[in-house]
């Protein structure tokens, strides 16, 4: 009875787990998708929020940046939880598909009905498998979504900066329709306008520079993924449409900052001519003559007004300062001050002490010593009063006593005059060097130094005043006239200097060579040769300022004295690097050597470095001359800046750019390669591979194949930084194959046979091999050649074609063993058992020789002697000559001591015959030897019995 309960009891419990194991699955299930529809809509409302927001941002600001780059990680984010969902949704997806697809076929009308539990699980199924593929396709289409999104945001900031650009463009042309250039602050608007031009031509160069990467790996994922394939998934397809979504954008932000960049060049053309005839027109521009009344008139009208604006101006400011002036301001402005004195002072202080040290002895090159000292004498002079001006100007600053447009207007002309004037005066004094003639550059005389110092010296005093009544008259906005007179009288003043300094010189004493004066023709120097150009400059600025071109005029006299002031500065700086360069460095050899152990390199590197290094310089000084020497012509840094980036950044052949930037960048990318694998093949061959079980042989292999495999990543990456592809490689290796072919077959033979040496290893580096007629040791291996030591010390280089192709002896291929082999020969009354154990003992304990064959004697021949041979195995073959010294001499002490004679070594054991001859033959003989013929010659008797002789002593006996 209880066993029938028990079972009774087990098949209801199957029975109704089968009952509520589908109603649990489909829970379970529906389970499963509400929680796949909950996460996806969560990461569709925060997507949707994302939109949103990104379309509130209007500016293009620190602020709007940040929140795109916040917006741009929180999409990130969204996407990775829905690629984590549908990397989930797609294998419930499967699985139910699967499930749908194990039941039954569902019965046709004929048959009879199906179970209602099976219908309802394949409704189920099928249900279930429908949501699925519809949660599988939205959350697809949210991911794309988030990238459109992602790329809306990688585009954002770049369209903002075109828009900026585009308006600020717009503003440009707008004010140039509307400028006037005879107005006097058109020169003013047109540098504000030039200056907005650059900033955006620049701007849009840094979004091409910006852009192109991007646009670069799009399109090579673009074509990573390749064309459309109808049998792909669909996640493809939309990586595809976004990848092309992004790439429209880009293409579009290249295309719009290009065309504005062609714009902005257009504008800066215009702006250019327009500066260019507007100074022109300055120059050319007419007026009254400086001697009629005219000209005074409005002066003297305009000056009450100019002073009574410079009084209100003034009285305005002292308002200002006294507001502003407490505890505070009082304390910063003190303590700026007080720390650039100190500053100034300290620095001063150790240039006149450097200036006090300098060498001067005749081991030191003059030239060096008197171009540094008229350096540091400029920069002395300058951190004087123009510097402290400057740091005045920056106490106003920092303390806040003073308005800012007050510093910028009056404080930045303040500076600039006293820059000027000091400037001139300081250049004046490094190159005449008045007082120290031992440090004077050129070759004048004092006489002339002290009368064209003191007339320089005035011309900058009055070049610095003009420079500051010019900024003072701007600032308060006088009447045009005083710029006038200011520019007339300081033509007046030039004019006044230069005729001064003319006449002066022209009564300069002559100059006396070896005690006697050079007579007028042949006196001639550097101030004889710019006295008619001073000359002429005189009667352009007499004739202007009498016609009324007082512009002209003081153009005449500045463009002269800036052209010897550049070319002053710039000698004096070309002079300073190629003596410490090239004399300093390179004469003194002590010096030399310390830098070349210093750097690492040695002292033939460290001069030409020292050489090259001076040239550049060299060049970049007079490139920079030049410029400024254009700058009074409306020649602006700016127009040389797309000829200079053209030949930077180089120009297309094809599809091959050529610039020296990279060229440069790939020579120094060659270098560093090559430099790091050298270094990694220094550390294998002499560090790494020695602690190894290689042999020397496969450690040299090794090392030399990393080392090439390092010089062909080093051309490679050198290459590919310049821009020469490898299938441009391939082209033209293939147009130099003819050439490969004919003219450098050897070196190609002899580089394969490297190869092939250095892969098969028939000859190693330490072998001793015979080859070409030499023996020796192998030293090196390499692509090309194989390097042989004889044993005379002597170095063989062997091409590897003449060792692959030629026989050669390798003594130690397969091991280092050598045969050695010692043949003597003693009499033949020697006894044979005797010799053979003396000569067997002698390689006994030597440890150089092998156990293993065991050492043999044979005899060889019967000739001359009894002939005897040992025969040993040494371990090593470059020990076989020690070996066969020691050998000879124990044989010889054992032959010794046993009585065994070598043969010579007493009476030959060869029976020799003598023939004797008849005393009238041999008186005959000797007759006919000596001239005589004798009267009957006689015959020979041959003796029956032969007596040997006594054989001549052996040689060294």
């Amino acid at each position: 009875m209880f066993r029938l309960l028990a079972r009774f009891t087990l098949l209801c419990s199957l029975l109704l787990v089968l009952a509520v194991a589908p109603i649990a699955a489909r829970a379970q299930d529906a389970s499963a998708l509400t929680g796949f529809q909950n996460g996806l809509a969560l990461d569709k409302k925060s997507l949707d929020d994302i939109a949103t927001q990104l379309a509130s941002i209007t500016d293009d600001g620190d602020g709007a940046q940040k929140i795109l780059q916040d917006l741009r990680e929180t999409i990130s984010k969204r996407r990775a939880d829905l690629v984590a969902l549908i990397g989930i949704i797609i294998p419930a997806r499967d699985k139910a598909k699967a499930t749908l697809d194990a039941f039954p076929p569902q019965p046709k009308p004929v048959d009879p009905p199906e179970a209602k539990a099976t219908t309802d699980a394949r409704k189920a199924a099928s249900d279930l498998l429908a949501n699925l593929s519809d949660l599988a396709a939205e959350t697809q289409k949210q991911i794309s979504r988030a990238d459109q999104l992602s790329n809306t945001i990688i585009a954002r900031p770049f369209n903002n900066t075109l828009a900026r650009n585009q308006k600020a463009l717009d503003e440009v042309e707008t004010s140039l329709a509307g400028l006037v250039n005879s107005r006097d602050d058109a020169a003013q608007k047109l540098a504000d306008l030039r200056s907005m031009v650059d900033t955006a031509a620049a701007s849009l160069t840094s979004l091409q520079s910006s852009v192109s990467p991007l646009l670069d790996q799009s399109s090579a994922r673009l074509t990573k993924l390749g064309e459309l394939d109808p049998s792909e998934s669909a996640d493809i397809t939309e990586t595809r449409s976004t990848q092309k979504d992004l790439q429209t954008k880009l293409t579009g932000v290249v295309k719009q900052a290009g065309d504005q960049a062609t714009r902005a060049a257009n504008l800066t053309n215009v702006i250019t001519e327009q500066q260019r005839e507007q100074i022109t027109g300055r120059l050319l521009k007419s007026g009254n003559s400086p001697f009629s009344a005219e000209f005074w008139l409005p002066v003297l009208d305009s000056l009450p007004k100019t002073a009574d604006a410079a009084r209100r101006t003034f009285a305005s400011h002292s308002t200002f300062l006294l507001q502003r002036v407490n505890s505070t301001t009082i304390a910063i402005f003190l303590l700026t001050l007080a720390i650039g004195y100190a500053v100034t002072q300290f620095v001063r202080l150790r240039i006149q002490r450097w200036r006090a040290g300098l060498p001067r002895s005749k081991r030191v090159s003059r030239r060096y010593v008197a171009s540094l000292d008229a350096v540091l004498g400029i920069i002395n002079i300058m951190l004087g009063v123009p510097v402290g001006i400057i740091v005045l100007v920056l106490a106003f600053d920092f303390s806040g006593l003073l308005p800012e447009h007050v510093i910028e207007d009056y404080g930045s002309n303040l500076i600039r005059a006293s820059m000027v004037g000091f400037g001139l005066w300081a250049l004046a004094q490094a190159v005449l060097a008045e007082g120290h003639a031992e440090l004077r550059l050129l070759p004048l005389s004092d006489w002339a130094v002290r009368r064209i110092g003191r007339r320089m010296g005035w011309l900058a005093v009055v070049l610095g005043l003009s420079v500051l009544f010019d900024g003072l008259i701007r600032s308060l906005h006088a009447d045009p006239s005083l710029s006038v007179a200011r520019e007339t009288l300081s033509a007046v003043l030039y004019l006044t200097f230069i005729v001064s300094l003319l006449i002066r010189i022209r009564n300069a004493p002559p100059t006396v060579v070896d005690g006697h004066a050079l007579p007028p023709d042949e006196d001639l120097t550097g101030l004889d040769i710019l006295r008619p150009i001073g000359w002429l400059s005189v009667l352009v600025m007499a004739v202007c300022l009498a016609i009324g071109y007082s512009t002209l005029a003081v153009a005449a006299a500045i463009l002269p004295l800036l052209v010897l002031c550049v070319v002053a500065a710039s000698y004096l700086l070309t002079t300073l690097v190629d003596s410490a360069l090239t004399e300093r460095l390179i004469s003194d050899v002590d010096r030399r050597r310390a830098v070349a152990t210093t750097i690492g390199v040695t002292s033939k590197q460290v001069t030409f470095g020292a050489t090259l290094l001076s040239g550049v310089l060299r060049f970049f000084i007079i490139a920079f001359a030049v410029l400024t020497l254009g700058l009074p012509f409306g020649l602006y840094s700016a127009d040389m800046a797309p000829a200079i980036q053209r030949a930077y950044f180089g120009f297309k052949i094809g599809e091959l750019t050529i610039s020296p930037s990279s060229i440069i960048s790939g020579m120094v990318l060659f270098a560093i390669i090559w430099a790091v694998m050298r270094l990694v093949k220094g550390w294998l061959g002499n560090t790494l591979l020695p602690r190894t079980s290689f042999d020397s042989g496969v450690q040299n292999s090794i090392a030399t194949i990393v080392g090439y495999l390092g010089f062909v990543l080093a051309i490679s990456a050198g290459l590919s930084e310049i821009g020469v592809s490898w299938q441009n490689i391939g082209i033209v290796a293939g147009g130099l194959s003819v050439g490969l072919g004919l003219g450098l077959q050897g070196i190609a033979g002899n580089f394969v046979s490297g190869l092939i040496l250095l892969a098969e290893r028939p000859i190693r580096v330490g072998d001793i091999i015979a080859a070409a007629g030499e023996e020796g040791y192998v030293r090196r291996i390499s692509v090309r050649s194989t390097t042989l030591e004889t044993y005379d010390r002597a170095t063989l280089i062997i091409p590897n074609s003449t060792l692959i192709t030629g026989s050669v002896k390798n003594w130690v291929y397969g091991n280092t063993w050598s045969r050695l082999r010692i043949a003597l020969t003693v009499l033949y009354d020697s006894d044979i058992d005797v010799v053979k154990a003396a000569m067997l003992a002698a390689p006994e304990d030597d440890p150089r020789i092998l156990p293993t064959p065991r050492p043999q004697v044979y005899m060889t021949s019967l000739d001359a002697g009894l002939e005897f041979e040992l025969i040993v195995m040494v371990a090593s073959m470059e020990t076989q000559v020690a070996v066969k010294s020691d050998l000879l001499t124990r044989i010889l002490k054992n032959f010794r001591a046993k009585g065994i004679r070598l043969h010579a070594q007493g009476y030959a054991a060869v029976p020799q015959r003598t023939i004797l001859f008849d005393p009238k033959l041999q008186e005959a003989l000797i007759a006919r030897l000596q001239g005589d013929k004798p009267e009957t010659p006689a015959a020979a008797v041959e003796p029956d019995v032969a007596k040997p002789s006594t054989p001549p002593a052996p040689a060294g006996s």
